[in-house]
């Protein structure tokens, strides 16, 4: 049968390739350009994406770099944190009732702790669904880099499916041994009434069967899920709240036991009075109906009697020995009220109490007495608490050094420049000057240095950042509106941020300009001198303004001169400016490797145009002319070109001399010519 199953196999693939060779020789023969030379067809290792895109039976192969399969990575390990969370809330499920003195469990409590575990497992039942369907890292290829990702699904679920920690162990952690043992095993102990202080054994035996491995199971979910997307949630601030939420989560772990331990005792504590008296059952430990809200039937009269006697309220429900009691409840004295108490919520917030309270105190609160499970018990809680306080502490101790550490050193680098100027003496304006740098330049950039932040990443990360950064900026500029896309990476990738204080002289005029400013928030003013009647005339550059462009016309020159252009402006800032800088070295460097896109006409009159001191010249220019044009029109031509304020006019000086009238309004135009240079460049 088998030989000829596979025969039949062979003949049907045998098929589909001839019908196949048919249908490609019947396209060549319909094919109208088979005239002409066919490139021959290459055959690339498209694995991958065959493979991504194959469906089977649990869906499409996911990818888990994907940020959908990230999110969902974060959803699962918060909801293995609450599972954690809520297996404990089994333990405190018993109660006994005062009335009766007899053990059962509360039915509205049990429901609603039941329904929160099987959210939990649903949650587990998709991640399963899911890890059938998602690629995995091979780890012969994690060699070199982080791996490559295997798209095969047969493979995919091999790799999961026969691994002992991978689906047998995901399945274990939701078995429903706690729901088991709440609504099968544990109600029918009770009924059975007797020893009911094994019942505790039982469930706590039940409980860490099951809660060690699935702690187990959330740490290896976690270094999962780390290896495959590298981090999980990114941020200190998130490291600290998991490490909070373990501690917690030890702590309310430790409480349940510490109730469940207190259960144990008082129902140690009545089965010793009722083996002391004559008219006790040993079924009345266990409550008539086991699973019940916190009334019970009260029926027989001698459960009554007997569950009235005063011995049972004087040694069992009180903290500690009672006058005449001969009981010690050693470091549950704290719960034994708790038993009785039917608010659910008072079962949970006490325990928890007590657990962070036991752990950060390290034990010194315990009294234990010579019961064995309970002396042990203390030092399990005792070193717990001392090795997951340790942890906190080191994890908190981390978090505030994350968050401080740019302050801290900040302050050290303030602490050093105090010193630096006290010891050269430096004047109290200079001073006060240097304290108001480091104190915009921190409320700006709050110690972060943005250089330094993009400096070890890689050349077309670092270049994609600069371009989003300072893209529309650079744009702004009409000298560079026109450039394609390869002239502004460049640009962008050369800028450097700065920041100016309020009232800083940023350039002054006759210095070299070093670089090219562009004004990205804050206002600068631009002053003009005109020599020498002694007038200035300003202007204000705003966000989106530029200065310096007198390297432009620098770079262009032909020869070439090493010698910075000097500045024919003052540059003062109005208030706190952010401006991103082009240094002359760089802008010289793309000036050069980009000549064909600077040498044309449209930029020579764009650069005189925006430019800021031609600007200036233009005005004055302008402003000569309309004052000759009103001093020819005026009868009273001589103070029409009037433009120094001194002690002795112009005019005064001009009517002393042996100048005819024409000649003095020459000599005034020529005055005010010399006092507005026109500006230098080499865009010719």
């Amino acid at each position: 049968m088998g030989r000829r199953q596979e025969e039949e196999e062979q003949d049907g693939n045998d098929e589909e390739e001839q019908q196949e060779e048919e249908e490609e020789e019947a396209e060549e023969k319909h094919n109208p350009q088979e005239e002409f030379p066919q490139t021959p067809k290459c055959k690339y290792n498209t694995s991958g994406k065959s493979h991504a895109n194959r469906t089977w039976i649990f869906g499409k192969v996911l990818d888990p770099h994907s940020v959908a399969i990230q999110r969902a990575n974060r959803w699962f390990l918060f909801s293995c944190v609450v599972g954690v969370a809520v297996d404990p809330l089994f333990l405190s499920l018993l109660s006994i009732n005062s009335q009766l003195s007899c053990l059962y469990i509360q039915v509205v409590y049990a429901i609603v702790v039941t329904t929160l575990r099987c959210l939990v497992d649903a949650m587990y039942l998709w991640q399963i669904w899911l890890q059938l369907k998602l690629a995995y890292v091979s780890k012969k290829s994690l060699v070199l880099g982080r791996g490559d990702l295997v798209w095969d699904a047969r493979k995919i679920a091999h790799h999961y499916l026969w691994p002992l920690q991978g689906f047998a162990f995901d399945v274990f952690v939701i078995l429903p041994i706690p729901q088991t043992m709440l609504w099968i095993v544990v109600p029918s102990l009770v009924a059975q009434g007797g020893v009911t202080i094994r019942i505790m054994n039982y469930i706590l035996l039940a409980f860490l069967f099951q809660y060690i491995p699935k702690l187990l199971h959330l740490v290896l979910v976690g270094r999962r899920l780390q290896r495959v997307t590298g981090y999980i949630f990114g941020t200190a601030y998130s490291g600290f709240v998991l490490n909070l939420a373990a501690y917690f989560s030890a702590a309310h772990v430790a409480g349940s036991i510490w109730y469940l331990l207190t259960v144990q005792r008082v129902e140690s504590c009545i089965h010793s009075e009722c083996a002391n008296m004559e008219n006790c059952n040993p079924a009345y430990l266990g409550c008539p109906q086991t699973v019940a809200f916190s009334t019970q039937p009260l029926i027989d009269p001698n459960r009554l009697a007997w569950a009235q006697d005063p011995a049972i309220a004087n040694n069992c429900f009180s903290a500690g020995p009672m006058p005449g009691g001969n009981f010690s409840f050693g470091i549950y004295s704290l719960a034994v009220p708790l038993v009785t108490d039917n608010i659910p919520v008072n079962k949970i917030l006490l325990p928890l109490f007590w657990g962070v309270m036991t752990m950060s105190s390290f034990g010194n609160a315990l009294t234990p007495t010579d019961h064995t499970l309970e002396v042990v018990f203390s030092l399990f809680v005792v070193t717990l608490g001392l090795l997951l306080f340790s942890m906190l502490i080191g994890n908190i101790q981390g978090f505030l050094r994350s968050i401080t550490a740019k302050k801290e050193e900040t302050q050290l680098r303030i602490r050093d420049q105090e010193w630096w100027m006290r010891r050269r003496q430096l004047p109290a304006t200079l001073r006060q000057r240097v304290r108001k740098h480091e104190r915009q330049k921190w409320a700006a950039t709050r110690g972060v240095d943005e250089e330094a932040s993009v400096r070890d990443l890689p050349v077309g990360l670092r270049r994609d950042i600069k371009r989003h950064l300072c893209l529309d900026l650079v744009r702004q500029v009409p000298l560079f509106d026109q450039m394609d896309d390869l002239v502004l990476n460049n640009i962008c990738e050369r800028l450097k941020p700065l920041l100016f204080i309020k009232g800083e002289k940023v350039l002054n005029a006759g210095d070299p300009v070093r670089q090219m400013l562009f004004i990205v928030r804050g206002h600068m003013k631009s002053e003009y001198h005109m020599h020498p009647s002694n007038r200035t005339s300003t202007c204000i550059l705003g966000p989106g303004n530029f200065c310096g462009d007198e390297l432009i016309s620098w770079c262009l020159s032909k020869p070439r001169n090493d010698c910075l252009p000097l500045s024919m402006v003052t540059l003062t800032t109005r208030d706190l400016t952010e401006v991103f800088g082009l240094e002359a070295q760089d802008l010289r460097y793309i000036t050069k490797h980009f000549p064909f896109k600077f040498a044309n006409d449209q930029l020579k009159h764009t650069a005189r145009y925006y430019s800021s001191s031609w600007r200036m010249w233009a005005a004055a220019t302008v402003q000569l002319a309309w004052r000759r044009h009103k001093a020819r029109c005026s009868p009273n031509p001589s103070g029409a070109l009037n433009f120094a304020e001194c002690s002795l006019s112009p005019n005064d000086a001009l009517q002393n001399s042996n100048l005819t009238r024409s000649q003095r309004d020459r000599l005034r135009f020529y005055t005010a010519i010399f006092t507005s240079p026109k500006p230098q460049d080499n865009l010719e």
